[in-house]
C-alpha cells in the first residue's frame, strides 16, 4: 500500500492543522481519489470517517502516534521557540484573553510596549481589538496598563478604540476611562454625548481614523440632523479614500440602515457623483449629468480620479462598491432596475456592451454583436481589460462570456497580470477551471507577469494569505498543478493548506 508522508512546518500552527484536517474530511467524503488512498493508509477497514479520523491520519503522516501527540508537539515548539513579542502579538490576533494574561504577568517588556502601534493601521492592541464583540482580552489589556484613549498612529487621521467599538467592548471601554470625541459618538449613535459635544461648533468638523468627520461615522438619521443642523459639512472628505460620507455608507454588508442614511444624506444635500447616484437609483440627477457630459459613462470606480493618489489609497468605492466597475455594471449590482433602463437608453453601444459583458449577460452582449458586428474589433486594449478585471471579481459566467467571443486569455490589466493571475490571487477556483478549459491553458499556466515575475501559482500562494479567509485556494493550487505548472519550494507567503498541496504534489513521497 503507498505511503504518504509529510513534513511539518518549521512553525506549526495548531489552527492551520486542524483545517487541513477538515480539508482532507471533506475531500474523502467528495470521493476524491488522493483523499481516499490517504485515509485507507492508515484506516483500511473504515467506509466513512469523521473529523477525529481524519486529524488522525494527518497526525500519523506527520509521524506521531495520534492528533494529540501532534498537538503537543506543536504547543511545545511554539512556546519554546516563539519570542515572548511574537507570541503576544499571535495571542492579541487570536483575541485569546488567557494567553494574553499570562504573558503579561510574566514578562515586564510586554507590558511596556502595550500601547505600541503593533497591528495593521498602526494600531495598538486595544484597538485592534475593540470591534469584536468581546470584553474579555479588553480587559487584560486594560489590567495591564492598556491606555483607552491612545489612538493609532495612521498616517491619515488616528483611530481611537471608541470609533469601531461593538456595544459591549464601548460600554466596558467608558466604564475604564475612555474619552469619546465627537466621531466614537456618532458611531456609537450616542446622542446625548454627540449633542454635547457639539455645542462647540467646531467640534462637528473634528477628524477621527482616516480623516473620517463625525458625519462619516453618523448610524442614523437623529445623527445626521444632528450634525448637519449644527454645521457639519455633508460633502466633506475624508483624508485617506478622499470620500463623503454618503459614499462611505454605500457598503451594504455593514446594514441596509447605513444604505439607506446615504440616501437620507442626499435628500439633506449632499452631492452626488455618477457613481452615487446609480447605486441609488437617482435617475433625474443620472439623466442631468449625462447630458452634461456623456464621459461619465465610461469612469470606473477604481481607475483615474477614482484610483490611487499617493499618499492616500484609493477612493472608498473599491470597498463599498467594488472595483473597476462601470456606472451601468453599479446599477445592475445595485438592482436599480429604472436606472439601469435610462443609463442603458443614454449609453453608447460599446459601453452597453462593456456592461453585459462584465456582467456575464450573454444574451445582451449577443444581441449588441449582432446589431454591431463591428463592435467587438473596435474595443480598445484598455477596453478589454474588462476580462482580467471581471476574473479578480471572481465573475466566472463573464470570464466565459467572454473566452467564448474569442477574448485573448493573456489580456493584461493595468499591471500586467493576466486573468488566470488574478483569479488564482482570489482563489476563484470555478473561474480558474474555466480558464484551463482554454486551448492555451498551459501557456496561461506558465506565464510570468512583469510586475513581479509571478507565475499564476505564485500568485495563488500569495492570495492565500492576503485574499481573504475561507477561500479555496488549495483547489485552485491543485488545478493548476494538474494543468502544468512548476511547484516551487521556496515559496514561503503561503498557506498551510496550500503548502500542504505544494509538498505533497504528486502526492506520493
Amino acid at each position: 500500500m503507498t505511503e504518504f508522508r509529510r513534513s511539518l512546518p518549521a512553525s506549526p500552527d495548531l489552527s492551520q492543522q486542524q483545517k487541513l484536517a477538515k480539508e482532507l474530511l471533506r475531500d474523502f467524503r467528495k470521493g476524491e481519489t488522493v483523499a481516499v488512498a490517504r485515509v485507507r493508509a492508515q484506516l483500511p477497514d473504515k467506509a466513512s470517517i469523521v473529523l477525529a479520523d481524519a486529524q488522525y491520519v494527518l497526525a500519523r503522516e506527520y509521524g506521531f502516534v495520534g492528533w494529540p501527540a501532534l498537538k503537543r508537539h506543536i504547543a511545545e515548539q511554539r512556546s519554546s521557540s516563539a519570542l515572548p513579542a511574537e507570541e503576544m502579538h499571535q495571542a492579541v490576533r487570536d483575541g485569546d484573553a488567557k494567553r494574553m494574561r499570562r504573558l503579561l504577568e510574566r514578562h515586564a517588556e510586554l507590558r511596556a510596549r502595550i500601547n505600541e502601534p503593533a497591528f495593521s493601521f498602526d494600531t495598538p492592541a486595544l484597538v485592534h481589538l475593540s470591534s469584536r464583540n468581546d470584553v474579555a482580552p479588553i480587559d487584560v489589556l486594560l489590567d495591564f496598563g492598556a491606555d483607552p484613549n491612545r489612538r493609532s498612529s495612521w498616517w491619515a487621521g488616528g483611530f481611537h478604540a471608541l470609533h469601531g467599538a461593538s456595544p459591549a467592548v464601548a460600554a466596558r471601554l467608558l466604564e475604564r476611562g475612555a474619552v469619546a470625541d465627537a466621531c466614537a459618538a456618532a458611531h456609537l449613535d450616542r446622542l446625548d454625548l454627540l449633542a454635547a459635544l457639539i455645542a462647540d461648533p467646531a467640534r462637528v468638523h473634528e477628524r477621527g481614523g482616516d480623516g473620517q468627520t463625525p458625519l462619516h461615522f453618523a448610524r442614523s438619521r437623529a445623527a445626521v440632523d444632528l450634525l448637519l443642523d449644527a454645521g457639519a459639512d455633508p460633502d466633506a472628505r475624508d483624508v485617506d479614500h478622499r470620500a463623503t460620507p454618503a459614499q462611505w455608507m454605500l457598503d451594504r454588508r455593514r446594514g441596509r440602515s447605513r444604505y439607506d442614511l446615504a440616501n437620507y444624506l442626499v435628500e439633506r444635500g449632499a452631492s452626488t457623483d455618477i457613481f452615487l447616484a446609480a447605486a441609488l437609483g437617482l435617475t433625474d440627477r443620472i439623466r442631468t449629468m449625462v447630458q452634461a457630459d456623456p464621459t461619465v459613462l465610461d469612469l470606473r470606480t477604481t481607475q483615474g480620479e477614482y484610483g490611487e493618489k499617493a499618499p492616500s489609497s484609493y477612493h472608498i468605492y473599491m470597498w463599498t462598491i467594488g472595483p473597476d466597475l462601470s456606472p451601468l455594471q453599479v446599477a445592475a449590482q445595485f438592482e436599480q432596475t429604472r436606472a439601469l433602463a435610462l443609463l442603458q437608453t443614454l449609453a453608447t453601444p460599446r459601453q452597453r456592451l462593456l456592461a453585459a459583458l462584465a456582467q456575464g449577460d450573454a444574451p445582451a452582449a449577443r444581441a449588441l454583436l449582432h446589431e454591431h458586428p463591428d463592435l467587438l474589433q473596435a474595443l480598445t486594449p484598455e477596453d478589454r481589460r474588462v476580462l482580467p478585471e471581471a476574473a479578480w471579481a471572481a465573475r466566472t459566467r463573464a470570464v466565459a462570456l467572454m473566452l467564448e467571443l474569442d477574448f485573448d486569455p493573456l489580456t493584461p490589466n493595468a499591471g500586467g497580470a493576466t486573468a488566470l493571475h488574478c483569479a488564482a490571487w482570489e482563489g476563484a477556483a470555478d473561474c480558474v477551471a474555466v480558464l484551463l478549459r482554454h486551448p492555451r491553458a498551459a501557456e496561461l499556466v506558465a506565464h510570468r507577469e512583469p510586475t513581479y515575475g509571478g507565475t499564476p501559482l505564485d500568485w495563488c500562494c500569495h492570495g492565500s494569505c492576503h485574499a481573504g479567509a475561507n477561500k479555496p485556494h488549495a483547489a485552485v493550487a491543485r488545478l493548476l498543478l494538474s494543468a502544468g505548472a512548476e511547484p516551487r519550494s521556496d515559496i514561503r507567503d503561503v498557506s498551510e493548506e496550500v503548502r500542504a498541496v505544494l509538498e505533497a504534489w504528486p502526492n506520493v513521497r
